[in-house]
């Protein structure tokens, strides 16, 4: 009996060892096929697809990939006006960008910049303490530019205007 109690003792774990290794096996491989499914469904299915179009020679051509979001700027000098103050201790510095939707329309708003820093000049002067204090007075003023300027440059549009300073003292 003194012989059975001194050996090592053998210990029949060997089926629980294979069924994790293989349940860590299976688990792999489900993952690595969702993986390949769900990439395969988004490049299939929900990825863009570049128009495809034919030209004079009826060859295929893909549209553009990078189409500009933000347009051509033109900065303008920065504007310091007195408000219309009855005190006349208000001043305003503003500075302007201006965005138009093609290249060829800085050049041609370069020669009518005079004109264009004139009208700001004139409309922020026009302005009291309270119309730019506010939000709405802001967009307003905006507004109000843009509509002069678009009228003053015809045929060339604007997208839009950027106030890139604006303080009041």
């Amino acid at each position: 009996m003194a012989e059975e109690s001194d050996g090592p003792q053998e210990v029949s774990e060997g089926k629980p060892k294979k069924s994790k290794l293989l349940l860590f096996i299976i688990i792999g491989v489900a993952v690595a096929l969702l993986a390949g499914g769900g990439f395969f469904a988004f490049t299939t299915f929900f990825a863009s697809q570049p128009a495809i179009e034919n030209d004079d020679m009826g060859l295929e051509k893909t549209a553009p990939k990078n189409k500009a979001v933000i347009g051509e700027m033109l900065a303008m000098s920065p504007f310091v006006v007195n408000l219309a103050d009855p005190k006349g201790k208000r001043y305003l510095k503003v500075t302007i960008e201006v965005e138009f939707e093609e290249l060829d329309a800085i050049e041609r708003a370069q020669k009518a910049k005079p004109k264009l820093r004139d009208m700001v000049i004139m409309m922020l002067t026009s302005l009291s303490f309270e119309d730019v204090m506010t939000p709405e007075g802001k967009v307003r003023i905006r507004d109000e530019l843009l509509e002069r300027f678009n009228h003053t440059l015809k045929p060339d549009r604007i997208r839009n205007i950027y106030f890139t300073e604006f303080v009041v003292q």
